[in-house]
């Protein structure tokens, strides 16, 4: 029997507040959108849902309960002015990722920048921007994981800015050293929980890709691999995310690995909670 759609918004609704109350309603629309394959603002000009379309929608229901993100059932992420494929294997893009692409966008317009590597590029939510707004800069990218750099590439096709990336598959700048590539700036968002930070991570974010999120003990494992190959060229300029819960650590870690380095600059960008989110540092060796 056909089920109206407001009462099946009530009870949808009513089963997402577990989760969020304060998102259980848009859950609810977003999920009947996706049953009823439709925009979002185009549910309510359907009265009733038939009893195939109620099956599915439990079934996207059971696994949102069970902490799978929406965006993995939506296979989007909307992110800046983009709207990215994304699937269970890709990191979903967060809000203060923006601050990362932002200050990246800035520093491009005031500096000579020609090229530019990102450095775990994931679903190309930074990378793609930034080759739409500066179409002569020469761009890198780079993922260990080749499902990534699919994603990516397939997300720079959708916005037709692949042919202006090139895309690597290895760990850390090792393609671009291996190809003694000269870059003018590098960007970063790279894995950062700590083993102490990871009892208070949600369902839903232990459900992202682990390499993508686990950095180690101390959630600075990636940063050192990365700085120790940074070692090898005379003169770099990076800018990358952390977490606000390792900021000290990292600026102990810059300090021992670039001993032989004259830092040109090191400033810190907060959050919109005022917490230390993005570093920029500059080294040139002695």
């Amino acid at each position: 029997m056909p089920q109206p759609l407001r009462e099946i918004i009530k009870k949808l609704k009513k089963e997402l507040d577990r989760i969020d109350p304060d998102s259980s309603y848009l859950e609810a629309e977003i999920l009947l959108s996706l049953v009823l394959n439709v925009e979002r603002e185009e549910i309510y000009t359907i009265d009733f849902i038939d009893e195939e379309q109620e099956k599915k929608l439990d079934y996207l229901l059971k696994k949102r309960l069970k902490g799978i993100p929406i965006s993995y059932l939506q296979k989007k992420k909307y992110f800046y002015d983009l709207v990215l494929y994304v699937d269970e294997k890709v990191f979903i893009p967060r809000p203060e990722t923006e601050i990362l692409l932002e200050k990246a966008i800035e520093i491009i317009e005031k500096r000579k920048i020609n090229s530019l590597l990102e450095v775990g590029v994931g679903s190309g939510n930074n990378i793609i921007p930034i080759a739409l707004r500066f179409p002569d800069l020469k761009i890198y990218a780079i993922d260990i994981s080749p499902h990534a750099i699919k994603i990516a590439i397939n997300n720079a096709k959708e916005y037709n800015v692949y042919e202006k990336i090139s895309f690597f598959i290895g760990p850390y700048i090792f393609p671009i050293l291996l190809r003694n590539i000269h870059l003018d700036m590098i960007i970063m968002n790279p894995p950062y929980i700590s083993s102490d930070e990871i009892v208070w991570l949600s369902n839903e974010v232990k459900r992202e890709p682990w390499n993508a999120l686990y950095g180690g003990f101390d959630g600075c494992n990636f940063y050192r691999e990365l700085f120790r190959e940074l070692k090898l060229l005379n003169h770099f300029y990076i800018v990358f995310e952390i977490s606000p819960l390792i900021y000290k650590k990292i600026l102990k870690i810059i300090d021992y690995y670039f001993r032989d380095f004259k830092i040109l600059k090191l400033i810190t960008h907060k959050d919109l909670s005022e917490k230390e989110r993005v570093i920029e540092l500059e080294c040139q060796r002695l």
